[in-house]
């Protein structure tokens, strides 16, 4: 027997278009959460000397949302197309925008951060991602569809010595922890250096692990204004010998989990 629930939803989707939320309901077994752009006061947004007018014809717009409840969950939007005169008497055409929604790809932006943050972050498979999110979040998707979008993103990124020097703005870091490690679809390694704050602070791929490509990868962040006072790694020369170059000064300690590891194989 099916019972109905009343229960609070909220999302990044609703509290930034709760001016023009109208209604939820259940259509086919999907919870539809619909919005209608024309309530929200664009007159003001725009500085219009007259009032909005819309078109007569209008059309929706459906965004899957990640979802635990039992149905699948859409945003629905209402758009139509509209116009008014600025202060230059000008008429001025314009289709509303909507917030935390990627319309091109009729999901929230949540689910492409999620996407993304699984792929980058945690190395999960495309295919794993789609399987993730057609079965936990009742959100069918194509591995090519992630792609796209991890892709998107990507190439709206600052590059990393941008990205390094922004970090650097927010807190000087003075300790680095550089590794490497070789990650699935390639065989080549990728450094990363770490600082104390537990933030990654730049990445270099390369075709191995040497002495070189470290010196390399060191001398960068150097010229970038870190002046690194400790230094942590595994004992291999690859890093240590590279961090005393380029670092002279530097107090050098092996890391946390090459210090238990090579207890535990002097113990056994």
């Amino acid at each position: 027997m099916a019972i109905a629930i009343k229960a609070k939803f909220e999302s990044a989707v609703t509290k930034a278009n709760e001016e023009i939320f109208v209604r939820s309901y259940i259509e086919n077994e999907t919870t539809v959460i619909e919005f209608d752009t024309r309530k929200k006061n664009y007159k003001k947004i725009f500085n219009a000397k007259s009032k909005i007018k819309w078109d007569q014809e209008t059309y929706s717009v459906d965004a899957k949302e990640l979802s635990t409840l039992y149905c699948p969950i859409i945003y629905r939007f209402i758009i139509a197309k509209g116009n008014y005169y600025n202060y230059n008497g000008s008429r001025v055409f314009f289709t509303p925008q909507v917030e935390e929604v990627s319309m091109a790809q009729h999901v929230s932006k949540s689910v492409v951060r999620l996407s993304c943050f699984l792929a980058v972050n945690c190395g999960v498979t495309l295919r794993n991602i789609a399987t993730i999110f057609t079965v936990l979040f009742l959100i069918p998707i194509t591995k090519s569809s992630i792609k796209r979008w991890i892709d998107e993103i990507g190439n709206n990124l600052p590059s990393d010595e941008e990205m390094l020097k922004k970090l650097i703005e927010i807190k000087m870091p003075t300790e680095c922890h550089i590794d490497g490690y070789y990650p699935m679809g390639t065989d080549n390694c990728v450094m990363v250096i770490k600082d104390e704050y537990d933030r990654i602070l730049i990445t270099h791929e390369a075709e191995s692990e040497s002495k070189e490509e470290a010196k390399k990868f060191l001398q960068k962040i150097k010229g970038l204004g870190i002046n690194v006072m400790s230094a942590f790694s595994d004992y291999s020369k690859s890093f240590t010998e590279p961090i005393k170059e380029v670092f002279p000064a530097v107090k050098f300690q092996a890391d946390h989990f090459h210090t238990v590891k090579n207890i535990w194989k002097h113990q056994q």
